[in-house]
């Protein structure tokens, strides 16, 4: 495998890691979130309007679902606004949660993902086109290996927001092609073009950086 495309798994991997320390682990898709578990009493509780119990579930997702915000929206303003909408519509729509589906945090992710995508339709998400750059370069493994979730949630900030959308969408939250375009009202091509510039735009971001 070109070396290129061994430092991109590497980094996508990195990606695909929500590190943070609360109480338990379980694994959400390629997406690791590590949270305290709710039992189906306190979410009833959530449900009830219970200040206490929604303030645990905030308190428990909170740290996760930021970053998450963080990833559609460079500007911190937007992602903090995401949260927040994020967090409305998951205690006003708790009981539509149906336990037998899937587990509470698989739900609450999905609800974030919706109001960030709805929020990016709202303000016209820009299909920028890129030239193709020459990629090929030599990187220092152990420089990647220092890079954390932070610093990677920076850099795919700066990418334009239809390469961000798409990348995120595919890449971190598991989408085909055929569901982002769904989902953003394109083309299929369009959603495969968007990723390739968005790749190709990340590596030559860490060319920079790994120099």
């Amino acid at each position: 495998m070109p070396r290129k495309s061994i430092l991109f798994n590497n980094i996508t991997q990195k990606l695909k890691q929500d590190v943070f320390v609360s109480a338990g682990n379980y694994f959400i898709g390629i997406v690791t979130f590590k949270y305290r578990m709710m039992d189906i009493q306190k979410i009833k509780l959530c449900i009830d309007g219970n200040w206490l119990a929604q303030k645990e579930l905030y308190e428990a997702y909170k740290v996760n679902l930021f970053v998450l915000c963080q990833r559609y929206f460079s500007d911190l303003e937007d992602a903090k606004d995401a949260l927040q909408e994020g967090f409305v519509k998951v205690f006003r729509d708790l009981h539509q949660y149906d336990e037998e589906k899937g587990h509470l945090a698989s739900w609450i992710k999905k609800v974030f993902i919706n109001t960030c995508l709805e929020k990016l339709r709202k303000n016209k998400i820009d299909f920028q086109q890129i030239t193709d750059f020459d990629l090929s370069f030599v990187y220092d493994q152990d420089i990647l290996s220092e890079l954390n979730l932070k610093d990677l949630t920076k850099i795919i900030q700066k990418l334009p927001t239809g390469y961000r959308t798409v990348f995120n969408l595919y890449v971190i939250e598991g989408y085909n092609h055929q569901e982002i375009a769904d989902q953003l009202g394109i083309s299929e091509s369009t959603s495969k073009t968007q990723l390739m510039k968005a790749k190709n735009m990340l590596r030559l971001m860490f060319e920079d950086i790994l120099k």
